[in-house]
């Protein structure tokens, strides 16, 4: 009875949020409705990395290089590949799961301090490569003339476009933690090595969960290149990597909505009050320190993952 309860709270909290987000899309003007879209990107970006960080405990340094790859991959697919929106952004979203798929096989061969540093390796590497490789890349100019669907090419259509993108892949990620998928996912952050015991294949288990988050990750990168109509290095960098822990260490990373929260703080901060405050940073660096002293686990990270809507 209390779990259908709360199943039913979930799916009431979940209709309530779209039709408010789809309400602010009407009355918002053009440049606050373009900047929740991005709010909206980087939500899926923060909580893609938070079914690796809040979830399995694991701790990827380098996250962004997904966003990357599949913001590239669909940027060099149309433009250099000849190929249509939809073939483009399909097969960027296969070339980003085999690309997750390599790199964690590789990452994932070691301890958790290991994985951490060849994760951050694989992304100093792969923002180099962006930046020298001129001639595929664009290098520092990136890729520009990346398209949105016809349908959906202004500010006011593509909002809904990424709204309803973004829902759909947060359903995803709602079922996969309320699996028993997610159960053993939280048995490996609390005690990995009860499970080994059990006979759980944990490098296993860890590599399809990388798969997964990295697959997210990837179509928010598609997103994001569509709303910038490019691509472009910062979106590998490293502080692109920082920012998505941030926004999980902000919002909460034992929260299912904790870094849509988290991801919403921080791209409102370096948005709109960088426009006021030249080193905004320091605003951002205060806002840390106050949820880490101050708030147990984050914002919205008071109780466990299971009890979070």
């Amino acid at each position: 009875m209390l779990q259908t309860l709360v199943r039913n709270k979930s799916i009431g909290f979940g209709v309530i949020a779209i039709i408010v987000l789809s309400g602010l899309g009407i009355v918002l003007p053009a440049y606050w409705t373009q900047l929740l879209t991005r709010v909206l990107i980087m939500a899926l970006f923060a909580s893609s990395l938070n079914l690796q960080v809040g979830y399995a405990g694991m701790l990827p340094l380098g996250h962004s290089m997904f966003l990357g790859f599949g913001a590239y991959s669909f940027g060099l697919l149309f433009i250099k590949g000849d190929l249509l929106l939809i073939p483009a952004l399909l097969a960027a979203l296969f070339i980003s799961i085999a690309a997750s798929t390599i790199v964690g096989y590789l990452c994932l061969r070691g301890d958790p301090m290991t994985f951490g540093l060849l994760h951050l390796g694989f992304n100093i590497f792969l923002s180099t490569l962006i930046n020298k490789w001129i001639r595929f890349t664009g290098g520092d100019s990136g890729i520009m003339g990346i398209p949105r669907p016809s349908l959906f090419s202004d500010t006011l259509r593509f909002y809904y476009f990424v709204l309803a993108a973004v829902s759909i892949c947060y359903i995803l990620m709602r079922i996969l933690i309320k699996s028993p998928f997610a159960k053993v996912a939280q048995g490996l952050r609390e005690n990995e090595e009860r499970l080994r015991f059990l006979g759980v294949n944990i490098r296993r288990f860890q590599l399809v969960l990388f798969m997964i988050s990295g697959f997210f990750a990837a179509v928010a990168g598609i997103l994001l290149a569509m709303l910038d109509k490019g691509v472009f290095p910062a979106y590998i960098s490293l502080t692109r990597s920082a920012e998505g822990l941030m926004m999980c260490l902000i919002g909460g990373m034992s929260s299912f909505l904790g870094p849509s929260l988290g991801a919403a703080i921080v791209v409102i901060i370096s948005t709109v009050t960088s426009t006021y405050i030249y080193q905004w940073q320091g605003l951002l660096g205060i806002i840390i320190i106050a949820c880490v002293i101050g708030f147990r686990g984050g914002i919205l990270g008071g109780r466990r993952t299971q009890s979070k809507l």
